[in-house]
C-alpha cells in the first residue's frame, strides 16, 4: 500500500525548474534510493517532496493528504528529514539536539514530558549514542554527528524518513554503520525510507527499489536486480563499468573498467 504518492511534480529555484514531471509512489515500509550524477536533481526532489521549495507544482500526497495544503508543522509530523550538511549556530548537547525533534508534538515553550524522555531514551539506544548524551555536538566525529541527526529525525516520530546523501563525508566504516541503523529502522520500526545517495554499491543491498535521475527526469525506476546494468549506468553516468555478482549477497555490484596502460 502506497504511503507516498507523487504525480507530475516539477520544482526548482529562482532560475527555473530542476526536476520535471516526476511521478512515482512509495510503499509503506519500503526503502527507495535516489541515484544520479551531481546536479541531476536528487536534493531538489527530496526538498520538493516536503514542500520546502516555493517554485513547485504537481501533487505530493502522504496517506492521501496533499502536503502542499498542510501547515509546515503538520508536514513535520509526517516526514522527518536529515539534510546533507547539518550545521548548528549554537553549541548544544546531544540530548538537547534530539529533544528538538519532539517540538512538533509540543506546544510553544513546553517542557519535555515523561513520554518525550522515554522516546528519546529509546532512540538513543537504537542509534547507539546513549554514551554521548551530555557531549557537545561540536566535539563529535562525522559519523557520530550523523547518528545524532538521524536520532533527532526519529524523535519526530514520523512514518516517513528522508535523507540526503547520508553517507556523505564519512569513511567506509561509518557509511556501513549508518546504513545498518537505517535497515534496523525499516525492519524493526516499520519506517519508510527515501534516501538520495551517491554511492551506488552502498545503496544496493539496502534498497528494495532504486530510482535513477537524469537531467531532472526519472530515467529508470525498479529493483536493483533489474536496473544495475552496464547500459543504464552508461546512460546515466556516462561511465563504462563492469557488473559482477556480489560474493555473499548475490546482488549486482559495480566495478570500474580499468585498462592497464601499455608499457612504453
Amino acid at each position: 500500500m502506497a504511503i507516498l504518492e507523487v504525480r507530475n511534480l516539477s520544482a526548482g529555484y529562482g532560475n527555473g525548474e530542476v526536476i520535471h514531471n516526476i511521478t512515482f509512489s512509495l510503499n509503506r515500509g519500503e526503502f527507495l534510493s535516489i541515484l544520479g550524477r551531481n546536479g541531476s536533481g536528487k536534493s531538489t526532489l527530496i526538498k520538493a517532496l516536503q514542500g520546502l521549495l516555493k517554485n513547485s507544482k504537481g501533487e505530493v500526497k502522504v496517506n492521501k493528504k496533499n502536503i502542499y495544503t498542510l501547515k509546515s508543522r503538520d508536514v513535520a509530523k509526517k516526514i522527518a528529514y536529515v539534510p546533507q550538511l547539518m550545521t548548528l549556530s549554537f553549541d548544544f548537547s546531544v540530548e538537547e539536539i534530539i529533544l528538538m525533534g519532539r517540538y512538533v508534538h509540543q506546544g510553544h515553550f513546553a517542557k519535555a514530558t515523561a513520554v518525550d524522555k522515554t522516546i528519546i531514551e529509546e532512540i538513543m539506544n537504537l542509534t547507539e549514542i546513549s554514551h554521548l548524551r551530555g557531549k557537545s555536538i561540536a566535539h563529535l566525529s562525522g559519523g557520530e554527528r550523523q547518528r545524532v541527526f538521524i536520532a533527532r529525525a526519529l524523535a519526530q516520530d514520523t512514518p516517513l524518513l528522508f535523507l540526503d546523501e547520508p553517507s556523505s563525508h564519512l569513511d567506509i566504516s561509518y557509511q556501513v554503520e549508518i546504513y545498518h541503523i537505517l535497515r534496523r529502522l525499516q525492519e524493526d520500526k516499520g519506517k519508510t525510507i527515501l534516501a538520495a545517495e551517491h554511492n551506488i554499491n552502498l545503496a544496493i543491498p539496502y534498497s528494495q527499489r532504486v530510482m535513477f535521475l537524469k537531467g531532472g527526469h526519472i530515467h529508470a525506476l525498479g529493483s536493483p536486480e533489474e536496473l544495475i546494468t552496464k547500459q543504464i549506468i552508461k546512460e546515466v553516468f556516462q561511465a563504462d563499468v563492469d557488473i559482477r555478482e556480489h560474493l555473499h549477497s548475490g546482488l549486482p555490484e559495480i566495478s570500474l573498467t580499468f585498462q592497464k596502460p601499455e608499457p612504453r
